[in-house]
């Protein structure tokens, strides 16, 4: 595992943006988190690093954007319905390690 630090955007209407240290293990960006309710959860960037690009002339920087899609849950009717949605980020990371 490498020890890096990361800036994540997510994008769309509601801009979250996420710095700090994380970690690098394989081609997976792993962060801690801490939700609207205060509850801690790990975050895991599966094969996020392929998508990111080394930073020119400056090294051990990469950064890119990234996508993942979700399965989320829609109340409709009075029944719920699954529904994928899209969710993309920009990534970019320093290996500090």
């Amino acid at each position: 595992m490498k020890k890096v630090v990361f800036s994540v955007t997510k994008l769309g209407r509601n801009e979250n943006k996420l710095k700090g240290v994380g970690y690098l293990a394989d081609n997976d960006l792993i962060i801690a988190c801490v939700s609207n309710q205060g509850k801690p959860y790990i975050k895991v960037f599966e094969d996020c690093v392929k998508y990111c690009n080394a930073v020119h002339n400056r090294p051990g920087e990469f950064k890119g954007s990234y996508g993942e899609i979700l399965e989320i849950q829609v109340e409709k009717n009075g029944s719920f319905e699954t529904r994928e949605i899209e969710v993309n980020y920009n990534i970019w990371y320093k290996i500090t390690e």
